[in-house]
């Protein structure tokens, strides 16, 4: 039963490579006239090729056996145009695959790309970019090179194949069934030895992937790694992970040692049977010597091509190996999909949480929020308050719709969140992190992200709004300035501000700030809320919602929901909170009032 089950999972597996190497063939017959041109040139260097051991034991016969010079000058004539043409044929489709392979890598590196895009954000939250970008690079690279330089090797050995066949039957017959008697051990040994490459080389990507990983993640937090003095240690994890490739490595080059080893040993052995049987030949006049000594090359060459077809299908099934894990991404459909279609020539901004529930994906045993409700007014600046973890900017991320809720409705303007269109949703909402993040591209273009209408005097206004203006001014390079990997040529105050400039040039109907001025001195941060909160144009109605621990900035917001472990537990105006008895809010402040007395 056991026996049973292996050779079933065997058989299925073989069916998982034989299926993808064919998705990996369908991707290459987008350029099929390039590989058509490519096969032709293929061709004929191969047929130039099935003749040169024939001129080449002619050419030796002329010399070895003194034949005229006439037939001495015929076969050295023969022999460099034979060996010229599949010279140059063979040079010029080398050239023409390689255009395939680029052409390929570009079409499987986009549609990969294209896939993570349509993701949800839980599905970043459970898979490392580390190894999404490994696949991204990596996987894509050995996937178009092997695939593209294999339907070359591959055509070319099997037409080579059949040439070199046809020309030792031709030759001898008896010759050439005496060679091939180890033909088939050598396709059989390649076969097993191809599956087992398949293996081991999905093993050897998915560690390879795993080190890319923790290289990334050091490399991106350098400064913490830095700071205590972890250097080590990180590089000890990159290390043990390569060890770990390179261990399974060693099995992969133990098996390409022992598949060679097996192949000449095949070799070997077909050629002592050819020559103690081709003797025999000559001596009873079946064969003339000059015959047999180009059989001899052809059998040389018969050799070469049957090792060319195992190492063919070694590659394949090392692509395979490689191919499963970028297919397993190209085929995932997102859990959450943007098929919204409402687009209203007005959003007026009216927000309402209808019993709200949401457990994250990475921490499904964790409920984030539970049964909220609530309504916000279009216009009105509310804030969520609340510990560390109590699901504030839970809110926010829902109000993105970077998730949708385990239970119940969120409804913008009376309409569920998700009938909305995707691109004019985001269009009329926008955000500002804790942890704003800039692309390593000019302030300018940072500003402009996702607009399609770059207007300068736009520009210049949202950063005014936003304070940013004055530092921008005094850059040397002004707007134009690189604000570096995410945006590390700036202060983490510069940075809040540019990313509000950058919220605000698409004149939201819907402004979320999330801990968005916590960089700020009180100076500015005090400028940018009266800009912002409290002196807002009328004619231009804006629903803010802020999340924050400084409840100094909120007190003047018309509504506060008080957040504590993923309830709503009090909601109203600062004055009216501070008015409930042991309330949370009224606790918050008073903490927070002790601080500062303190400090």
């Amino acid at each position: 039963m056991i026996q049973y089950e292996s050779s079933k999972n065997l058989q299925s597996k073989r069916k998982d490579e034989l299926h993808v190497l064919k998705r990996l063939f369908k991707y290459s017959l987008a350029d099929w006239k390039i590989i058509t041109f490519g096969t032709i040139l293929l061709l004929g260097a191969a047929l130039s090729e099935v003749f040169v051991p024939l001129y080449t034991g002619r050419l030796l016969s002329s010399v070895a056996f003194k034949e005229a010079w006439l037939q001495f000058q015929h076969n050295l004539i023969m022999f460099v145009v034979v060996n010229f043409s599949g010279g140059f044929l063979g040079g010029f489709r080398m050239g023409i695959f390689s255009i395939c392979i680029s052409r390929l890598n570009i079409r499987l590196r986009t549609k990969l790309f294209q896939s993570y895009l349509k993701q949800e954000i839980g599905f970043f939250d459970t898979h490392e970019s580390g190894k999404l970008l490994s696949r991204l690079n990596h996987d894509t690279q050995i996937m178009s090179s092997t695939v593209a330089n294999n339907i070359a090797q591959c055509i070319g050995a099997l037409v080579r194949f059949i040439g070199t066949l046809i020309m030792m039957i031709k030759l001898s017959i008896h010759l050439t069934i005496a060679c091939l008697i180890g033909a088939p051990l050598i396709l059989i040994v390649a076969k097993i030895s191809g599956s087992a490459h398949g293996r081991i080389s999905e093993k050897v990507q998915n560690l390879s992937a795993e080190a890319f990983e923790i290289a990334e993640e050091t490399i991106q937090t350098i400064r913490t790694v830095r700071s205590f003095g972890n250097e080590d240690e990180e590089l000890e994890r990159f290390e043990n992970t390569l060890q770990q490739s390179y261990q399974v490595s060693l099995i992969q080059a133990a098996l390409i040692a022992a598949q060679k080893w097996f192949v000449e040993l095949a070799q070997l052995c077909m050629s002592i049977i050819m020559l103690s049987y081709g003797a025999k030949l000559v001596r009873d006049n079946y064969v003339t010597g000059p015959d047999l000594l180009a059989f001899i090359i052809y059998q040389l060459t018969l050799g070469g091509v049957l090792s060319d077809i195992s190492q063919i299908y070694t590659s394949m099934m090392t692509a395979a190996g490689a191919s499963q894990s970028v297919f397993e991404y190209l085929d995932r459909q997102p859990i959450q999909k943007p098929n919204g279609i409402l687009q209203p020539r007005e959003l007026i901004g009216d927000i309402e949480f209808n019993n709200v529930s949401l457990t994250y994906p990475a921490r499904p045993n964790e409920i984030a929020i539970e049964n909220m409700s609530f309504k916000i007014q279009s216009g009105q600046t509310c804030a969520f308050v609340g510990s560390s973890g109590s699901g504030k900017s839970t809110c926010v991320n829902l109000l993105e719709r970077f998730y949708d809720p385990s239970d119940g409705k969120i409804l913008i303007d009376g309409r569920e969140i998700h009938e909305y269109d995707h691109k004019y949703f985001h269009h009329k909402i926008a955000m500002v992190g804790q942890e704003p993040v800039l692309f390593n591209r000019t302030i300018r273009e940072n500003i402009n992200y996702g607009m399609n209408d770059n207007d300068e005097t736009m520009t210049i206004q949202a950063a005014q709004q936003a304070n940013a203006d004055g530092f921008i001014s005094e850059l040397m390079n002004g707007y134009n300035t690189k604000c570096g990997q995410r945006g590390s040529h700036l202060s983490g105050g510069q940075k809040q501000r540019v990313s509000i400039a950058r919220a605000l040039m698409r004149k939201p109907t819907i402004l979320l700030l999330d801990e968005a001025t916590s960089a700020l001195d009180p100076v500015n941060e005090r400028l940018i809320q009266d800009a912002l909160y409290y002196k807002k144009d009328n004619s231009q109605p804006r629903t803010i919602l802020i999340s924050a621990h400084r409840l100094s900035t909120i007190e003047r917001c018309d509504r506060i929901f008080v957040i504590h472990k993923g309830h709503l537990i009090e909601q109203g105006t600062h004055d009216e909170l501070m008015m409930i008895d042991n309330g949370i809010y009224r606790e918050l402040v008073r903490r927070q009032t002790i601080d500062i007395d303190d400090d």
